[in-house]
């Protein structure tokens, strides 16, 4: 089945973005709908040939605005699931995806920020204008990984503090969510374990907190967790 999996994987991905080559020519609500579709898709080919599902808690701590998601990230999955868990989120990638073929041109249509961990001051500063312009707004949920590298269950990592420039400038709440998934989803490895991923949904940070109150307690809900991991 693992094979299987595979194979179904990069075909379907392949023909997918493939089929829609001319996407930075369609609206932001089309890009965004056959997005949609191949994530679910993907969801449930993980679902039914990996065995791997996922059990939330926290789902009274969801808000029905827009807010900054705060992630622990462990594997690839996380990123499927996030997009199909909220409403049109924006994602912040590292700058090296943006040279993906095709795929950029879905990333570009969706409005998804790009950060160059090369040059973390300057990639914040540049975030900055464009939220000063108006560029990126609050009228969306924006998706962060804070640790800025995918990080295995139990391993030790450090929270970079970018997102609290979205938290002051935007003015929105941040939502930690916590996961397990890279007991399952094993990163950078062939083999995946079926069973259930565990996400936490934690009550928002609401707007307001300075910025030393805010990384502590993002990094006591972090740690936390790794040590349940």
């Amino acid at each position: 089945m693992l094979l299987l999996f595979y194979v179904l994987f990069y075909t379907w991905t392949f023909i997918f973005f493939l089929s829609f080559f001319y996407i930075r020519l369609c609206s932001f609500e089309f890009t965004s709908k056959v997005s949609r579709f191949w994530t679910k898709s993907i969801i449930t080919l993980i679902r039914l040939l990996l065995g791997i599902s996922c059990k939330i808690k926290g789902k009274e701590n969801l808000i029905h605005e827009p807010a900054i998601i705060v992630s622990n990230h462990q594997s690839a999955w996380e990123t499927f699931y996030l997009f199909i868990l909220f409403k049109n989120p924006i994602y912040v990638l590292k700058k090296e995806l943006e040279n993906i073929p095709i795929m950029n041109a879905f990333f570009k249509k969706l409005g998804f920020i790009y950060v160059n961990r090369d040059i973390g001051s300057t990639s914040l500063r540049n975030i900055l204008i464009q939220i000063k312009r108006n560029q990126i707004s609050s009228r969306r949920t924006i998706i962060i990984f804070p640790e800025g590298t995918r990080v295995s269950p139990g391993d030790e990592s450090r929270i970079n503090s970018g997102f609290y420039i979205f938290y002051k400038h935007l003015n929105m709440p941040i939502l930690p969510v916590i996961h397990n998934s890279g007991n399952f989803w094993h990163n950078k490895k062939f083999e995946k374990t079926s069973g259930e991923i565990d996400l936490e949904i934690f009550p928002c940070i609401m707007p307001g907190k300075e910025r030393g109150d805010v990384l502590r307690e993002i990094n006591l809900i972090f740690k936390k967790t790794k040590k349940a991991v």
